[in-house]
């Protein structure tokens, strides 16, 4: 018994550390900007509490190990600023699901997109501590921050990624996600198995 014991710590040990040597691939990507927008508000501002959500499509199973976000917290108060990512199954409506299969939280500071030359808006790595396994199909991620707000930019005012699709909360006019008719601009990197 013992010896199955073993071997089964040492396959899975093998197949953790396998995972960690391939390197990440692009597993979903709208890498496009509004540049007009100036950005939105990304955690609380006056009564409300924006949040943000996109469903995408893993094409293979793999280690999903971060996502690239065009998001920035550099201000006065960005030594409170925590922003959290989670990723989440979805529901048949489309819609996250809630039930999280991986957290990560970031201080605000190590979030600090700039505006290149050409308008381009750079994308910032949030990288899972413990990158989950997913199977190919579909899931979320949601962003939200707290301790004081910072900025995201998300994708064109339309429908430019054809693999999920956009959600915002405010909390007060929109207390539970509600599709926003647009994608946000992201990366989603994974380590396939």
């Amino acid at each position: 018994m013992y010896r199955k014991i073993s071997a089964l710590l040492l396959v899975f040990g093998a197949h953790q550390a396998m995972a960690q040597t391939v390197p990440p691939v692009m597993a979903a990507e709208q890498v496009m900007h509004d540049f007009n927008s100036g950005g939105y508000v990304l955690g609380p501002s006056g009564n409300a509490n924006f949040k943000y959500a996109q469903t995408f499509r893993l094409q293979q199973s793999g280690y999903v190990s971060h996502i690239m976000l065009p998001i920035n917290c550099s201000n006065s108060a960005v030594g409170t600023i925590t922003v959290r990512v989670t990723l989440q199954t979805t529901l048949r409506s489309g819609f996250p699901s809630g039930a999280v299969l991986a957290t990560q939280d970031v201080p605000g500071i190590a979030l600090n997109s700039w505006t290149s030359a050409n308008g381009m808006q750079s994308m910032r790595m949030v990288e899972f501590s413990r990158p989950p396994l997913l199977g190919a199909g579909n899931y979320a991620f949601t962003v939200e921050a707290a301790g004081s707000s910072c900025v995201i930019w998300p994708g064109p005012a339309v429908d430019s990624y054809a693999g999920g699709q956009a959600f915002i909360i405010n909390g007060v006019s929109l207390p539970s996600w509600y599709p926003w008719g647009r994608d946000l601009a992201f990366q989603v990197f994974e380590r396939p198995l």
